[in-house]
């Protein structure tokens, strides 16, 4: 160690400088972990064969110090973004995201409600991230006519119209989910009208005793979303799931808390992503749906649904069979999950307001004759509406980068390359584009229109080009199961309800999480509860 001189010890701090200056300031590394890492590996090696271990250890000591420090100091100091107000944890570091993730008990939603009262309409909550309250952003975030691009986090998973940053490809691929949804859906009406169907044989089955709602709720939304992705349901409705599909279901309801602490360091996730898919349980999951995509292609018998029309539009070559195999992942990890959620949430609401169950049932029974479940019924879309914008299925919209030449934003104005995110949660709460923001009110999209002051703040699922492919769907599948569910049973909670323990229950993951232990009760129409 004595044979290291003063110059060469500021050399690695020198080194460290640089590499922030010219590199980490200039270009995204969230993707480039584990080549960082493997790279850093192989340098203190070599250094180690050179100069001995004890000498590499200091230098590798003082870079990594030095590198740290000056990250640090920039971003507390001299970083582009100290102009807007925030948690000063916040700007040194992601993890105080995921840290108060954690101490919060997964309720960053309700973080965030107080950093919007605190700090106002544009809060540094990253080093290089705003999280944006002011509704007059959504549009120049996230609408046709918007240059911000996708963020980091897109790059956590293999490429699939969602997960992926490339403009051309997704604008091309959606072209083809966009039109095999407009072609497809008439004729998957009638599956999701037999699903909801076996939902209520289930129901019926019950005999008016207590049931898991969101188990309910997840096994319909599950079986709808495998039947459109593989051609056949898991079979949780009836109860004839085998044990791989059982423990599908838990690995991805089981990850979801660690999805939520980790969602807002992507970088992490990008590491461990690689590391999942070589062995654990979300390898099974890949390896189930490959096997099954695979039979799906194998079909002779054709199907009119949406993953044929995608099927038939994809290259018939490993890298096309790739991304069908991911995007099967999608329609159900991401179908599901959101769909099951929206639902419970909708039940819990029509069972703690009784007059709008009832008013419900009174227009689903007379407009009987011309039901569809692709038709709005105009009170019902009402409830569906009010309930996701009070509980949305995502607090947090996916992250956009500004362009280089930044973002004007009213009075306000945004670097290049700063990640922005909208928070649904807060804005449809915000009383500045809805009236009695925090009441359940149906009637604010129909009758009390007065009630609404700005439309465009509600945004469930998103907005612009990368809007939520499958909203029709989801659609159908909610208007379906409350119809038909609210015309034959009253829904009714335990006397031991209590709503605000069961709302502020509720969890911020990568969705938002029902309390998964909440029971229900379907009384057939007319019965006492036993």
């Amino acid at each position: 160690m004595a044979s290291l001189t003063g110059a060469v010890l500021l050399q690695p701090l020198l080194l460290a400088i640089a590499l922030h200056e010219f590199v980490l300031r200039r270009v995204e590394v969230d993707h480039l972990v584990l080549h960082g890492i493997s790279i850093c590996t192989a340098g203190f090696l070599i250094l180690v064969q050179w100069i001995g271990f004890s000498d590499a250890f200091l230098l590798s000591t003082i870079f990594w110090g030095s590198l740290s420090i000056w990250t640090l100091l920039y971003r507390a100091f001299w970083h582009p973004l100290n102009l807007f107000p925030g948690p000063y944890g916040a700007k040194l570091s992601k993890w105080w995201t995921t840290k108060n993730t954690w101490t919060t008990r997964w309720h960053m939603h309700r973080v965030h409600q107080v950093l919007h009262s605190k700090y106002g309409d544009y809060v540094r909550t990253g080093p290089r991230e705003i999280s944006v309250y002011d509704p007059a952003a959504i549009g120049p975030i996230l609408g046709l006519s918007s240059k911000s691009l996708k963020g980091p986090f897109y790059d956590i998973m293999e490429e699939t119209l969602h997960m992926n940053r490339n403009q051309a490809f997704h604008k091309q691929r959606r072209r083809i989910w966009d039109n095999a949804m407009k072609n497809s859906l008439s004729d998957y009406a009638p599956r999701v009208e037999e699903f909801t169907d076996q939902l209520l044989n289930r129901l019926r089955n019950a005999n008016g005793m207590p049931v898991l709602l969101l188990e309910c709720c997840a096994h319909y939304s599950y079986d709808v979303m495998s039947d459109l992705a593989f051609g056949k349901p898991m079979g949780f409705i009836k109860g004839e799931q085998n044990d791989v599909a059982e423990s599908i279901l838990k690995t991805l309801s089981d990850g979801l808390d660690a999805m939520g602490l980790i969602y807002h360091v992507p970088w992490f996730m990008n590491a461990i992503s690689v590391l999942t898919s070589i062995a654990g349980p979300l390898k099974a999951w890949r390896d189930w749906s490959v096997l099954s995509m695979s039979e799906r292609l194998a079909l002779e018998t054709k199907r009119s649904d949406i993953v044929e029309h995608l099927i038939n539009k994809t290259p018939k070559t490993p890298e096309g069979n790739e991304l069908l195999y991911g995007e099967s992942r999608l329609i159900i990890s991401a179908g599901s999950e959101t769909t099951a959620t929206a639902l419970t949430f909708i039940l819990v609401q029509l069972a703690t307001h009784p007059s709008v169950m009832h008013s419900v049932r009174k227009e689903y029974r007379e407009s009987q004759a011309t039901y569809s479940c692709q038709r709005s019924l105009p009170f019902l879309d009402a409830v569906i509406h009010e309930s996701m914008r009070l509980w949305p299925s995502l607090f947090f919209l996916g992250q956009r980068v500004t362009p280089p030449e930044g973002l004007q934003l009213g009075s306000t104005f945004i670097p290049g390359n700063t990640i922005v995110q909208l928070q649904p949660f807060v804005i449809h709460r915000d009383p500045r584009s809805f009236v009695r923001p925090d009441e359940f009110i149906p009637e604010r999209w129909t009758t009390r229109r007065e009630l609404v002051l700005n439309k465009d703040a509600f945004f469930p699922f998103s907005t612009g080009p990368y809007d939520c492919v499958g909203k029709r769907l989801a659609y159908m599948e909610m208007r379906s199961v409350i119809t038909k569910v609210v015309g034959e049973f009253d829904v009714c909670l335990p006397e031991d309800f209590k709503k605000e323990v069961y709302w502020g229950d509720v969890r911020d993951h990568i969705t938002a999480a029902a309390p998964p232990d909440q029971e229900v009760m379907f009384l057939k129409l007319g019965a006492s509860k036993p």
